[in-house]
């Protein structure tokens, strides 16, 4: 089975190609161009270097979110658009499982973070592996309490923001994922769909929505400035 992964759920953009099983190759840039810039040459280039073509992939797999609300509707797009040109299968795979996916044997908390602005983060929780927390919209000072103190590795974007902050409530408790590991690597959203593709567990590009979890900035400015309005 050839799975082609998306991910412009991040700072990163980033494509992979997994071929029966092995990692065929896998471009990541991170240059603070759009995504809409980069991710099409990028899979262009990597499918030719591994000398694929689109019709030899079996699933398109892109990252759903939570994340980056234009760069989520991005990389699905691209994906959703290959399915139907080629009526090929999808599978989409959250963010923040990708994210723990670099640190699936650790038995420490793993607690990737994606800045989602206003002190508030993206977030689950894992163990050993397993999701123990789902995703979620959560302030970052109410996630600190909830570890209280428990050996925890952070990875995400989101240390970027909030690495003092969590240094400063944690101390040495808190493990931070090194560079090749911090942000989303499509090798991983590549093979958390080959688990799911193994069991049946497609998704419907007709239907496929990215993972919000919270509104919009422009949504949310909209609905106060609404509600200023209906109060005056």
């Amino acid at each position: 089975m050839n799975i082609l992964a998306i991910d412009t759920s991040s700072l990163n953009a980033t494509c992979a190609l997994l071929c029966n099983g092995s990692l065929a190759g896998e471009f990541t840039i991170c240059n603070k161009k759009t995504h809409s810039q980069m991710i099409m040459p990028m899979i262009n280039d990597v499918l030719e270097k591994a000398a694929v073509k689109t019709e030899d992939i079996d699933v398109f797999a892109p990252c759903i979110g939570p994340g980056s609300f234009t760069g989520l509707r991005i990389g699905i797009a691209a994906a959703k658009a290959f399915c139907q040109a080629r009526n090929k299968k999808i599978i989409g795979i959250s963010s923040l499982d990708a994210i723990a996916q670099n640190f699936f044997t650790s038995d420490k908390i793993v607690c990737p973070i994606m800045d989602a602005r206003r002190g508030d983060v993206y977030n689950a929780l894992y163990k050993n592996g397993e999701k123990i927390v789902s995703e979620r919209a959560v302030s970052l000072d109410d996630l600190l309490c909830e570890l209280n103190g428990t050996k925890t590795v952070f990875a995400g974007d989101g240390i970027f923001a909030y690495k003092e902050k969590i240094v400063d409530k944690m101390g040495d408790n808190a493990y931070f994922a090194p560079p090749m590991h911090t942000l989303s690597r499509a090798s991983s959203v590549a093979y958390l769909a080959s688990k799911r593709a193994e069991k049946g567990e497609f998704d419907d590009y007709h239907t496929i929505l990215p993972v919000y979890l919270r509104t919009c900035q422009a949504e949310r400015e909209y609905n106060e400035r609404m509600n200023k309005f209906t109060n005056n």
